[in-house]
């Protein structure tokens, strides 16, 4: 996909998501635009965030060994913070942003799924109409 192409699209699910009226429209755009920002392919079935950027980056290094790529993804950087945990936050923040919302930390601690966060997101956006 091109990049102004993208960029649409992106720009065009943040707000099927900004202005849903029901929380299963909502949640099928969400998990739909994670799984593009991801570049995972349609039809990805996984709803656990962490695997879901862990699957994003084997599909992207076909060519290194799981055990391997798996050992590299759990190191850690200077703020004791993973790639795919960052990956994953950066992520989460980027959502928020494009739909106007702000999610308070304390309910990001029982966020481990894409239904998960719909459902924080939700509750958020229904508090900040």
């Amino acid at each position: 996909m091109e990049q102004r192409e993208a960029a649409a699209k992106r720009a065009e699910m943040l707000e099927k998501m900004r202005t849903a009226t029901d929380f299963n429209a909502f949640s099928r755009a969400l998990y739909e635009y994670i799984c593009m920002r991801l570049s995972l392919p349609a039809g990805t079935k996984e709803r656990d965030l962490y695997r879901l950027v862990v699957y994003s980056v084997k599909l992207r290094m076909k060519d290194v060994d799981t055990e391997r790529l798996e050992e590299r993804l759990a190191t850690v950087d200077c703020h004791q913070t993973s790639y795919v945990v960052s990956r994953k936050n950066l992520l989460m923040m980027e959502i928020e942003k494009g739909i106007g919302v702000r999610m308070p930390a304390e309910m990001l601690d029982d966020v481990r799924t894409a239904d998960d966060y719909a459902h924080a997101l939700w509750r958020v956006k229904q508090n900040e109409a």
